[in-house]
């Protein structure tokens, strides 16, 4: 029992110690991320703000606000701490962790993943240009989930390499997986926000129904910040609606009752 207990406790000590000695190696891989989350985010706030003709909104607000906007690099910089973390925890048993199922799965997800993604991402840029929008948001969000779940087994394969000194491990579809994650993180958000952009353009979207004073068209409200709305009429002709930035106080939610009609 006493022999139990003290091998529990070194195992302890030790992936201690790994994650000690593995944390700048770690801080330096989410800061890494966090810089990819970005450009990500920004890649589709920008593609949502082109598809309304409306690009100028972005130098009129602060990076950080747009960024904040977009649910992609807050996902990410979160699946990837979670991974840093709890692939350092899994190496505590280096000698079977090439032998597990998990390692297994994550070798073939990398050897086959890439053709996958390559596919998706043909498939959602012909739906995209077919104007097929709600299969392209809905392609886009499984490319999302495909490229975190390879992201993972593509992490898996590097611990499992570098840190297990297993030469025997074939790094070559892990840098292919990589360049192809490279790319889908600027395609995806692209087409995502495009798409997205070209549903909340229609009637029946859900952005919220505002109005105006002194003004008798109905506007809904594309984007806040501060003291500054940005909003677009209803109803309007061509393929861009006229964005306009109003002063909050200018703005209801309910018409005027007095306004002329």
């Amino acid at each position: 029992m006493a022999s139990s207990d003290n091998k529990k406790v070194q195992e302890a000590r030790a992936g201690a110690r790994r994650l000690i000695e593995q944390g700048p190696k770690v801080l330096l891989g989410l800061f890494a991320m966090s810089g990819v989350a970005y450009l990500a985010g920004s890649v589709y706030t920008r593609s949502y703000f082109s598809e309304f003709g409306a690009s100028w909104i972005l130098e009129e607000v602060p990076a950080a606000v747009y960024f904040s906007q977009s649910s992609i690099p807050l996902l990410l910089i979160l699946f990837v701490g979670y991974l840093a973390t709890t692939n350092l925890v899994l190496i505590g048993n280096q000698s079977n962790l090439a032998a597990g199922p998990r390692f297994k799965v994550s070798t073939a997800a990398v050897t086959h993943g890439p053709w996958v993604l390559m596919g998706l991402l043909a498939i959602i840029s012909l739906s995209s240009s077919l104007e097929y929008v709600t299969a392209a948001i809905a392609l886009s969000v499984i490319s999302i989930l495909f490229i975190l779940f390879l992201s993972a087994s593509a992490l898996e394969i590097l611990v499992v390499r570098f840190t297990t000194i297993d030469r025997g491990v074939d790094l070559s579809m892990v840098y292919v997986s990589v360049a192809m994650i490279a790319v889908a993180l600027y395609l995806v958000p692209a087409q995502l926000g495009v798409n997205r952009a070209r549903v909340d353009k229609q009637d029946t979207s859900s952005l919220p129904r505002v109005y105006v004073r002194d003004d008798v068209t109905e506007y809904k409200l594309l984007f806040a910040v501060d003291e500054r709305w940005y909003v677009f009429p209803t109803r309007y002709a061509g393929s861009h609606p006229p964005v306009k930035a109003i002063a909050a106080g200018q703005v209801t939610f309910v018409p005027d009752e007095s306004r002329p009609e």
